[in-house]
């Protein structure tokens, strides 16, 4: 028997694609997520209504919250160029 929680489904999705983009914001966060029913997709195509996308008990707050947050279009690349712009400022000047 193993001392590991079991997972939780935090959220439902129909369409394989959107399953797989709310699994990647939880991993780009550091939260460990699966999606249960993705080889069924396969079997019925994407219409099936029981992709679960599920966590670690102990990340449900947090997965919640991530998901909660609604990207604006664009967001994701002025991050990226913040965050080079930043990573740039903080190397010495003979490294630029």
């Amino acid at each position: 028997m193993s001392d590991e929680p079991e997972l939780i489904t935090i959220a439902r999705y129909r369409d394989s694609a959107e399953a797989e983009m709310a699994k990647g914001r939880l991993n780009s966060a550091g939260i460990d997520a699966f999606i249960i029913g993705e080889n069924a997709g396969v079997l019925y195509g994407n219409t099936i209504d029981n992709l679960q996308l599920q966590v670690n008990p102990n990340d449900e707050a947090d997965a919640l919250a991530v998901l909660a947050v609604v990207a604006e279009p664009g967001e994701a690349e002025r991050a990226e160029e913040e965050d080079a712009a930043k990573t740039a400022l903080e190397k010495p000047v003979d490294q630029i």
